[in-house]
């Protein structure tokens, strides 16, 4: 069947709304925080604001590994390329657009790490790219991530990229004030937390 996207069901559901429009994107598997804009003139300035990178976004990951050191930031540059399947790539290149995603520890486990992320650029697939191109892909990457973490992760009810648009900051257009809104974590994601072995448990 046909499938849609979230401003395609939020169209049909509101009608009236004839500017409604997604401000930002989110990967179809990430779950969290979305800017939808119901006017035309505040989605021209958010959008503007994203390009000056004057919008803050704060996102939850699960890497591969236990990570060394604390927080980094990773300057590399990103290009889009195509597989001869039509499938759409992101790589590091010295040739791409300027990105840079800043990795935080939250918390440790047995084989894997909970990190806090911030996105300073918004390029396509960024936050993905950049944990893989440091060696520790997120779980449940099925186009950048590593096969036998995500084997595991799977058989521990990984069912999705664990992948979480926590926060948002950014100054509202209309209302004239920071705007500062938070999503919880989903509950399939919590579980999994729960199910991983902690540091130093056999």
């Amino acid at each position: 069947g046909i499938r849609h996207g979230v401003i395609e069901i939020l169209r049909h559901c509101r009608p009236e709304l004839d500017d409604i429009e997604l401000v930002h994107r989110l990967d179809r598997e990430t779950s969290g925080c979305l800017m939808i804009s119901k006017r035309r003139e505040v989605l021209l300035m958010l959008q503007r604001h994203l390009r000056e990178d004057r919008v803050r976004k704060q996102y939850l990951a699960l890497l591969r590994g236990v990570w060394r050191g604390g927080r980094l930031s990773v300057d590399a540059p990103l290009c889009k390329h195509q597989r001869r399947s039509g499938e759409r790539m992101v790589r590091v290149s010295p040739q791409g657009k300027a990105a840079q995603t800043v990795f935080r520890p939250k918390e440790a486990f047995a084989d894997a790490s909970l990190m806090e992320v911030e996105l300073r650029t918004g390029r396509m697939h960024q936050i993905r790219v950049h944990a893989a191109h440091v060696g520790c892909p997120i779980a449940g990457d099925q186009k950048y991530g590593d096969a036998e973490f995500n084997t595991l992760m799977k058989a521990r009810g990984l069912k999705r990229l664990f992948l979480h648009a926590a926060a948002l900051e950014f100054f509202h257009p209309g209302e004239r004030k920071k705007m500062q809104i938070s999503a919880p974590m989903p509950p399939e994601l919590k579980n999994i937390l729960s199910e991983l072995p902690r540091r130093g448990q056999v």
